[in-house]
């Protein structure tokens, strides 16, 4: 992408240029060597960028992210992440598991011996 176009775009964030040049305030030209010398990070852009605006386009911004989610890959994200929960949550519980060993054991030896039946 050539700087121009890095401008273009700077630009179509920044609605409010518009009506800047629109009422002869500053030129295309004088917000395009702004954006060469300064670049768009600059805090030369706060006159210009009311804080109103930036918190609406940021807005927009989330609202164009959260319409561009795709609701079938989300799902099966999270499906993946409870699986994967799930191992860890079976994985860290080792006391439980060993418990049912030896109750398994010692049931396997008493069947063995016929000690089921005992009083």
């Amino acid at each position: 992408m050539t700087k121009l176009d890095n401008f273009k775009k700077f630009v179509s964030n920044h609605p409010e240029f518009i009506d800047y040049v629109k009422n002869n305030k500053v030129s295309w030209q004088t917000f395009y060597e702004l954006y060469d010398i300064y670049g768009e990070d600059d805090k030369i852009w706060n006159k210009y960028i009311s804080n109103d605006i930036k918190d609406s386009i940021n807005i927009k911004g989330l609202f164009n992210t959260l319409k561009n989610i795709n609701l079938d890959s989300l799902e099966e994200s999270i499906g993946s992440i409870q699986k994967a929960v799930g191992l860890v949550e079976e994985l860290t519980k080792p006391e439980e598991k060993e418990e049912k060993k030896d109750t398994l054991k010692e049931e396997k030896i008493d069947k063995l011996y016929g000690e089921d039946n005992a009083v």
